[in-house]
């Protein structure tokens, strides 16, 4: 995000020194801690409320633009987040030693539902973001997986077709809300039966899901009084994006431009970001990768020593903003090379 930050800020100084005539305000915000619940953003959306009404656009991280093997294999434009809803069981029982159990042990009691909860299958949903993400992957398959993602809702509704697409992990985590247990607490010693055990669920839901309607089935599955659910954090807003915003509109326009012949993706992102506390703020928010990176450097470079972006990559991303922010506020400008007597040389705005 420190490369996306100083190409923003480069896409400004470019547009100032280019004397472009814009027809809108352009805000540059910068905001730390996005790792630590998004604090940053959401201390400046709740600080601010007035700048942030004046808002209408926000373009920050997030997309999956996929590079595999030197080719571009979809540009993506991050449009939703599935919503972050961790929450703990604890539950109480009667201490003893092991030898000699009272009928009353919580971890008992605890693995009972702890089983009910994963033998669980959420529902599978196909959101309309999610199901054109599906068709842009579409383009480099063959046969029967081509005809799956290309038509997903109906592949869903036959036995291979569903098996297929659920079988690889992100396209699972995309169709649906997922339960995953991490953290378990017990006893410290073998020998003890302890007061008190938990777990704690990550819990991920898709973007429009009715919170009040999933408690109910978690508590369903739980089944059992002595068991307490219990929030860990809060909720952040839901996020979501339209797909036919004038925002949304240049965005695929500068891609299709730059990128001939690439399609367009739009991927929901089954991690967190502070995408949503903007969103929540009133503005309407999308992420972007504006680089092209190859997918293995990114699995092994991101939030590692070596996270970094090459200068071409920071010029491919200059041009991708300015040109964007030309289509939005530019004064009539076009954004094509020459168009309006802004032009480029060795990636600088002349």
């Amino acid at each position: 995000m420190k490369g996306h930050g100083i190409i923003q800020l480069m896409a400004f100084i470019a547009l100032k020194r280019a004397r472009v005539p814009l027809t809108r305000d352009l805000v540059y915000v910068g905001t730390a801690d996005e790792e630590i619940g998004g604090l940053g953003s959401r201390t400046f959306v709740e600080k601010h409320p007035d700048l942030v009404n004046e808002i209408e656009y926000v373009l920050t991280e997030g997309a999956d633009t996929r590079v595999e093997k030197g080719k571009v294999r979809w540009f993506g434009i991050d449009v939703g987040e599935k919503r972050t809803w961790w929450k703990r069981l604890v539950v109480k029982g009667t201490t003893s030693h092991g030898s000699v159990p009272l009928g009353d042990n919580p971890v008992e009691r605890l693995v009972r539902a702890l089983n009910r909860i994963v033998a669980y299958e959420t529902p599978v949903r196909l959101t309309p973001a999610v199901d054109r993400f599906f068709k842009a992957q579409a383009r480099d398959e063959t046969g029967q997986a081509k005809l799956w993602l290309l038509n997903a809702g109906a592949a869903l509704k036959t036995r291979q077709g569903r098996a297929w697409l659920l079988s690889e992990p992100e396209r699972n985590a995309l169709l649906r809300n997922t339960i995953t247990p991490t953290v378990l607490k017990g006893s410290e010693k073998t020998n003890i039966i302890p007061q008190e055990a938990s777990v704690e669920l990550d819990i991920r839901l898709l973007p429009d899901e009715d919170t009040v309607a999933f408690r109910r089935t978690l508590e369903r599955l739980i089944a059992d009084p002595k068991i307490e659910l219990q929030a860990i954090g809060d909720m952040a807003p839901r996020y979501d994006a339209p797909l036919d915003t004038e925002m949304f509109k240049a965005l695929e326009r500068v891609a299709e431009r730059l990128l001939p012949g690439v399609l367009v993706a739009t991927p929901t992102s089954a991690g967190a970001t502070d995408r949503p506390y903007w969103a929540g703020g009133g503005p309407i928010c999308y992420g972007i990768d504006p680089w092209l990176v190859e997918l293995e450097e990114s699995r092994y470079s991101v939030h590692g020593n070596d996270e970094r972006l090459s200068v071409e990559n920071i010029e491919f991303g200059l041009r991708f903003y300015v040109e964007t922010l030309m289509e939005m506020a530019g004064g009539g400008a076009t954004g094509q090379r020459g168009g309006t007597g802004h032009g480029w040389k060795d990636g600088t705005a002349e």
